[in-house]
Protein backbone atom coordinates (compact mmCIF):
# COMPACT_ATOMS: atom_id res chain seq x y z
CA UNK A 1 0.00 0.00 0.00
CA UNK A 2 1.49 3.70 -1.10
CA UNK A 3 -0.09 6.97 0.09
CA UNK A 4 -3.31 7.46 1.01
CA UNK A 5 -5.57 10.06 -0.92
CA UNK A 6 -8.69 12.16 0.53
CA UNK A 7 -10.72 9.53 0.02
CA UNK A 8 -8.80 6.65 1.79
CA UNK A 9 -7.63 9.01 4.37
CA UNK A 10 -11.70 10.05 5.34
CA UNK A 11 -12.78 6.15 4.56
CA UNK A 12 -14.04 4.68 7.97
CA UNK A 13 -11.07 2.57 9.17
CA UNK A 14 -11.79 -1.18 10.95
CA UNK A 15 -10.51 -1.19 14.24
CA UNK A 16 -9.19 -4.00 15.57
CA UNK A 17 -11.01 -5.78 18.00
CA UNK A 18 -9.64 -7.71 21.41
CA UNK A 19 -11.77 -10.69 23.25
CA UNK A 20 -10.88 -9.74 26.43
CA UNK A 21 -11.22 -13.36 29.43
CA UNK A 22 -12.88 -12.20 32.37
CA UNK A 23 -12.62 -15.25 34.32
CA UNK A 24 -15.32 -17.85 35.12
CA UNK A 25 -16.20 -18.27 31.51
CA UNK A 26 -16.58 -14.54 31.05
CA UNK A 27 -15.55 -12.45 28.30
CA UNK A 28 -15.64 -9.12 26.77
CA UNK A 29 -14.61 -7.12 23.72
CA UNK A 30 -12.34 -3.96 23.57
CA UNK A 31 -11.49 -2.52 20.50
CA UNK A 32 -9.38 0.39 19.18
CA UNK A 33 -10.65 4.00 19.86
CA UNK A 34 -10.67 6.47 16.74
CA UNK A 35 -9.15 9.88 17.09
CA UNK A 36 -12.37 11.13 18.22
CA UNK A 37 -12.80 8.70 20.68
CA UNK A 38 -9.25 9.21 22.24
CA UNK A 39 -10.19 12.75 22.29
CA UNK A 40 -13.41 12.37 24.26
CA UNK A 41 -11.49 10.14 26.55
CA UNK A 42 -8.60 12.41 27.55
CA UNK A 43 -11.16 15.35 27.67
CA UNK A 44 -13.54 13.55 30.19
CA UNK A 45 -10.54 13.19 32.71
CA UNK A 46 -9.37 16.87 32.70
CA UNK A 47 -11.79 19.30 34.06
CA UNK A 48 -11.11 23.53 33.03
CA UNK A 49 -9.72 25.90 35.54
CA UNK A 50 -10.44 29.53 34.89
CA UNK A 51 -9.46 32.92 36.57
CA UNK A 52 -11.68 35.65 37.51
CA UNK A 53 -12.08 37.16 33.70
CA UNK A 54 -13.31 33.69 32.91
CA UNK A 55 -9.93 32.87 31.14
CA UNK A 56 -9.12 29.63 30.86
CA UNK A 57 -5.32 28.92 32.81
CA UNK A 58 -5.11 25.75 33.48
CA UNK A 59 -6.79 21.60 33.32
CA UNK A 60 -7.16 19.88 36.59
CA UNK A 61 -7.06 16.10 36.11
CA UNK A 62 -10.14 14.11 37.46
CA UNK A 63 -9.15 11.34 38.43
CA UNK A 64 -12.42 9.85 39.85
CA UNK A 65 -13.72 6.84 37.61
CA UNK A 66 -10.53 7.27 35.48
CA UNK A 67 -10.26 3.33 34.12
CA UNK A 68 -14.41 3.29 34.04
CA UNK A 69 -14.09 6.25 31.51
CA UNK A 70 -11.29 4.50 29.19
CA UNK A 71 -13.45 1.41 29.48
CA UNK A 72 -16.99 2.61 28.27
CA UNK A 73 -15.38 4.34 25.28
CA UNK A 74 -13.69 0.74 24.63
CA UNK A 75 -15.86 -2.12 25.61
CA UNK A 76 -18.01 -3.33 22.97
CA UNK A 77 -19.57 -6.07 20.43
CA UNK A 78 -17.92 -8.54 17.98
CA UNK A 79 -18.47 -6.11 15.24
CA UNK A 80 -16.84 -3.22 17.31
CA UNK A 81 -19.95 -1.23 18.01
CA UNK A 82 -19.84 0.20 20.98
CA UNK A 83 -22.13 -1.02 24.32
CA UNK A 84 -21.75 1.63 26.66
CA UNK A 85 -22.66 5.30 26.92
CA UNK A 86 -20.39 8.12 28.63
CA UNK A 87 -23.34 8.04 31.18
CA UNK A 88 -22.43 4.38 32.40
CA UNK A 89 -19.19 4.73 33.61
CA UNK A 90 -19.92 5.66 37.76
CA UNK A 91 -21.89 2.79 37.18
CA UNK A 92 -19.41 0.46 35.81
CA UNK A 93 -16.62 1.81 38.07
CA UNK A 94 -18.95 0.85 41.39
CA UNK A 95 -20.20 -2.50 40.06
CA UNK A 96 -16.97 -4.26 38.67
CA UNK A 97 -13.99 -5.54 41.00
CA UNK A 98 -10.71 -3.43 40.17
CA UNK A 99 -9.28 -6.65 38.75
CA UNK A 100 -11.73 -7.19 35.66
CA UNK A 101 -11.74 -3.70 35.00
CA UNK A 102 -7.84 -3.70 35.22
CA UNK A 103 -8.16 -7.11 32.28
CA UNK A 104 -10.10 -4.42 30.31
CA UNK A 105 -7.86 -1.44 30.60
CA UNK A 106 -4.79 -3.68 29.88
CA UNK A 107 -6.18 -4.64 26.82
CA UNK A 108 -7.36 -1.14 25.61
CA UNK A 109 -4.09 0.01 26.69
CA UNK A 110 -2.04 -2.14 24.59
CA UNK A 111 -5.09 -1.62 21.50
CA UNK A 112 -4.86 2.06 21.78
CA UNK A 113 -0.73 2.70 22.51
CA UNK A 114 -1.29 4.04 25.74
CA UNK A 115 2.03 4.04 27.17
CA UNK A 116 2.71 4.61 30.90
CA UNK A 117 4.11 7.87 29.64
CA UNK A 118 0.67 8.83 28.28
CA UNK A 119 -0.79 8.00 31.00
CA UNK A 120 1.35 10.11 33.64
CA UNK A 121 1.27 13.25 30.72
CA UNK A 122 -2.68 13.16 31.03
CA UNK A 123 -2.72 12.68 35.24
CA UNK A 124 0.03 15.58 35.52
CA UNK A 125 -1.60 19.46 36.00
CA UNK A 126 -1.77 21.02 32.73
CA UNK A 127 -0.81 24.63 32.09
CA UNK A 128 -2.36 26.47 29.45
CA UNK A 129 -0.03 29.11 27.79
CA UNK A 130 2.64 28.47 30.39
CA UNK A 131 5.87 30.47 30.22
CA UNK A 132 8.95 28.54 29.27
CA UNK A 133 10.74 28.65 32.71
CA UNK A 134 8.18 27.76 34.96
CA UNK A 135 8.15 24.90 36.79
CA UNK A 136 4.46 24.65 37.30
CA UNK A 137 3.64 21.53 35.41
CA UNK A 138 5.19 19.57 37.84
CA UNK A 139 3.17 16.65 38.94
CA UNK A 140 1.75 17.56 42.69
CA UNK A 141 0.69 15.08 45.55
Amino acid sequence: MGLLDKKALLEKEKLQVEKVDLGNDNYVYVRQMTAHDRDVWERSILREKRNSKGQLETYETVLEDFRAKLAVITICDEEGNLILDQKDYPTLSRNISAARLEKIINAAQKLNAISEQDKEDLLKNSVVGQADNSSSDSAEN
